[in-house]
């Protein structure tokens, strides 16, 4: 009967860390991207690739995008960056679409797709409205 109770505390206790190491990393990505939402400087970015990392995060895929980031004062430059890709626009966001990001000022190769500032242009629908 001990032995049970101390294999039943040895899982418990296994599955805890794992649930932990691989759900806190998680959750401080989701509160640096908030924190970042809400201090970057604004910019725009025009979507080179995307791929789909084959994870998601609350129903919604992970997606590893190709960006060209093009800041209101500076150069342009390009960024690797993965993020969640909300249903919603999923269709609409192919390369050459342009989104508004965050940039972190101290690194500016870290940023943050804005996805509730943007605003599909007709140029990014892949299809077209009739005419008649």
């Amino acid at each position: 009967m001990t032995t049970g109770i101390l294999l039943a505390v040895a899982i418990t206790a296994g599955t805890t860390l794992i649930t932990a190491a691989v759900g806190v990393p998680f959750l401080i990505m989701a509160r640096n991207g908030q924190r970042l939402l809400a201090t970057g400087i604004p910019a725009q970015a025009v979507v080179e690739s995307m791929a789909d990392t084959h994870m998601s995060v609350n129903d919604q895929p992970v997606v590893s995008f190709g960006l060209v980031v093009q800041p209101h004062e500076g150069p342009a430059y390009r960024v690797a960056h993965r993020q969640t890709l909300p249903r919603i626009p999923m269709g609409l966001v192919v390369p050459g679409a342009v989104l508004p990001v965050k940039v972190d000022p101290a690194r500016p190769d870290r940023i943050r797709i804005d996805w509730a500032a943007w605003r599909p242009s007709p140029a990014d629908a892949p299809w077209r409205p009739a005419t008649h």
